[in-house]
């Protein structure tokens, strides 16, 4: 076969070392098919037990090498790579041996005799599986480099058997099945299906299970053993001709030594002799003659292995290079580690503490170069906890729309004591706009501490962003680091929110340009006094008080009273109708609403209070819990509307301080700070030479990552740097890779 042995030489013998390098490269890198989908070209050898796999490839290499037995006795994934070398005679000079294997799990180790790689196949098939007929998934790699082979790689796979034996698990025959499909289905994979002659070619498993993952017959062979014992006046020339299963790439038939051969140690060559004294001597077979044979076996499958791995090559380089730019990108987010030299360690050090403290300062005034576009982030959120959630919040606290007339009128006969009450009730205003303005103290320190949790928030962020979790402990002590700083400026700020309260509780300034003061306060209230009584706007000597409010005023006056009157007359609507049922009753009865309410009433406060017996008055101890009377006159209800206007108007005082002030203070003790002291604070505490090796221990699981990352890398690099040579040597012996010659 001339055509055949130029086509190999060109082909064979430089495409299909290509890809048991690029096998080796990435076995060896822990990185087998680099994600998946680099799937590399081989040819897998499946058949059924006892079918004749192990014959056919001890023909193809030359050699016994293969575990032999009654049994199964395949039990791991065998990649055979079969190396062409040049035939030389062995001299003094020259003591290089003809032919060797070499293990890829015992690396620099030769093995010059075959009996010895059969046992070492033996050992670590059992170290893999045990001594009692398990069955495993591992692969074992062998290269055997010949002159007598001819370049191809091939998987030989464990039998498929139906009856589990030894320590086989029941469901041994789907395992063995599912195995061996997780090679052929791949579409880089040729599959040499081995059925025996003198079984049905239509129930091959082989043929079946090839059928599965490729239905066309792109990438099977067919290898139909055994001619030698079928039963007289039959052959297999339909079937190696395809007539009973197509095949695109047809059949070969061989002829393999019995058991008897192997008993008495017949050898390959002698074996290989007879066997082409069979199909010479066979007239069925001289017709495909050409078909038939170990030798045309392995022509065949070298000629097909090379066009099939020549047609796949450029898919296969685009996704090395692909893959090698992926590895490139992961290995450079994952950092070089922590550097030897202590110098470097240092400057490492350094660096990313001034890169976090700058980080921070650009988030907090907005200048960070990742700036989000679908939420506020950073010093964004710190004005709206300063705008939007406190002093809005603040401006809606108002705790004289919570006090009642009761509540005010308890307060002004409290605060009088013994002592009756004037018109103004001075005291009893001081009391309660002191009770109103220690309301805004907790919502002023909860604004601090707001800002104090978002600046804990960002820093966060940032260990995140600058990617220091790579090294945990410099990232908790950066972020502890943080955590002390901060609190060094929320206890400044607390304290001095605390003072800002506590200056407006020193002293009550009633003379203050926007407050309202006692006079336009008492107006406003007979004004709606007035309201209350239902006296004409127009009539009497107050029509004259009236005209003279400001426009402002009666603003204001409206503002603190509406809600009040409003709800006034609520509750009055309420009573009113509480009463009103309680007169229906009575009245059902045959007594007077109004008269029985009025005499019930007196006597209930009669009873509460004192007693009549025998003409003599009976004092009672008052109860534990007094309410004060309702506003009986109008200068009672006067002094209410009064202190309520009053109130109203030094809090909206107050509260616009502290919206204006606290803020300030949370800038100056606790934000601006950052800008001012956070690198230096972080080199204070953590920049000591004892400390910084510490500091840069990364985490394994980043190690490990790295590791992964660096191998991968290095493999993707060594396989693209093969390919990228093999163009050359291919256009220099005529071939074009893509397509065939």
């Amino acid at each position: 076969m001339p055509g055949a042995h130029i086509h190999q030489n060109t082909l064979g013998d430089g495409l299909v070392p290509l890809i048991n390098k690029l096998q080796d490269i990435f076995t060896q890198a822990g990185v087998e098919n680099v994600g998946g989908d680099l799937e590399l070209p081989q040819i897998a050898v499946v058949g059924s037990q006892s079918s004749g796999k192990s014959s056919v490839l001890e023909a193809l290499v030359g050699r016994d090498f293969l575990p032999r037995g009654p049994d199964i006795c395949t039990r791991r994934p065998l990649v055979l790579q079969l190396v062409h070398t040049p035939y030389h005679h062995a001299s003094h000079h020259n003591q290089a041996p003809m032919e060797w294997g070499e293990f890829l799990h015992r690396p620099n180790e030769i093995f010059t005799e075959f009996e010895a790689i059969r046992e070492e196949i033996e050992c670590e098939t059992n170290r893999g599986t045990g001594n009692n007929k398990g069955v495993s998934d591992k692969q074992i790699r062998l290269k055997i480099c010949s002159p007598h082979v001819l370049t191809m790689t091939l998987v030989d796979l464990p039998g498929i058997t139906r009856v589990p034996v030894g320590d086989q698990p029941p469901d041994i025959e789907k395992r063995i099945r599912d195995m061996i499909l997780s090679y052929i289905k791949r579409e880089s994979c040729l599959i040499l299906a081995v059925s025996p002659a003198n079984t049905d070619l239509a129930n091959s498993d082989a043929l079946t299970l090839s059928k599965l993952v490729d239905p066309m017959g792109k990438r099977t062979i067919g290898v139909v053993t055994k001619l030698d014992i079928m039963d007289r006046g039959t052959d297999a020339v339909a079937c190696i001709r395809g007539e009973v299963v197509p095949l695109r790439l047809g059949y070969i038939g061989v002829v393999n030594r019995c058991q008897q051969d192997i008993a008495q140690r017949r050898s390959i060559r002698e074996a290989r002799a007879s066997e082409a004294e069979f199909f010479r001597h066979h007239p069925a077979y001289a017709e495909v003659i050409d078909k038939c044979g170990t030798e045309a076996l392995g022509w065949s499958v070298s000629r097909i292995l090379a066009d099939h791995i020549a047609e796949l090559l450029p898919a296969l380089s685009d996704k090395i290079a692909t893959r090698r730019a992926e590895a490139q990108r992961e290995l450079k987010s994952l950092g070089e580690g922590r550097p030897e030299d202590v110098g470097r360690q240092s400057a490492m050090v350094l660096e990313k503490l001034h890169g976090y403290a700058a980080g921070f300062t650009k988030s907090v005034v907005g200048k960070s170069d990742d700036l989000s576009t679908s939420s506020l982030e950073g010093g964004a959120r710190i004005h709206f906890v300063l705008q939007d959630i406190f002093v809005k919040g603040l401006e809606s606290l108002d705790p004289t729309r919570a006090m009642s007339e009761e509540d005010i009128r308890t307060a002004i006969q409290n605060a009088a004591g013994t002592k009756g009450v004037l018109l103004l009730p001075d005291d009893s205003f001081e009391v309660l706009v002191k009770q109103a303005i220690r309301k805004m103290s907790d919502p002023c320190v909860k604004c601090a501490r707001i800002v104090h949790d978002e600046l804990g928030r960002i820093a966060r962020t940032l260990i995140n962003t600058l990617d220091l979790q790579r090294y945990p402990r410099l990232a908790q002590s950066v972020e502890d680091a943080t955590r002390d700083f901060l609190v060094e400026g929320l206890t400044p700020a607390e304290s001095m929110i605390n003072s800002l309260v506590e200056c407006q509780l020193a002293h009550v300034n009633t003379a203050h340009p926007d407050f309202v003061g006692g006079s336009k306060a008492l107006r406003m209230a007979q004004q709606e006094l007035k309201r209350r009584r239902g006296a004409s706007a127009s009539a009497g000597a107050g029509d004259d008080d009236d005209e003279e409010m400001s426009g402002d005023e009666n603003d204001f006056g409206e503002d603190v009273l509406a809600d009040v009157t409003q709800r006034n007359a609520v509750l009055k609507k309420r009573d009113a109708k509480n009463k009103a049922k309680t007169a229906l009753g009575r009245k059902l009865s045959g007594g007077s609403a109004s008269s029985v309410d009025a005499s019930v009433d007196k006597e209930n406060d009669t009873k509460a209070l004192y007693s009549h017996e025998n003409g003599v008055v009976s004092l009672k101890e008052p109860p534990g819990k007094i309410q004060a009377s309702e506003p009986e006159t109008d200068e009672e209800l006067l002094q209410v509307l009064v202190t309520r206007i009053l109130l109203g108007s030094y809090f909206a005082i107050s509260r616009g301080v502290l919206a204006d002030t606290v803020p300030k203070a949370v800038m100056h003790f606790l934000v601006n700070s950052v800008q001012r002291g956070l690198q230096q604070h972080l080199i204070q505490s953590l920049y000591h030479p004892n400390l910084v090796p510490s500091l840069l221990t990364e985490h394994p699981e980043t190690e490990a990552k790295r590791l992964a990352a660096r191998n991968k890398y290095k493999a993707l690099s060594q396989a693209a740097q093969a390919i990228g040579a093999m163009p050359a040597d291919l256009a220099a012996a005529g071939v074009t890779v893509g397509g065939r010659r």
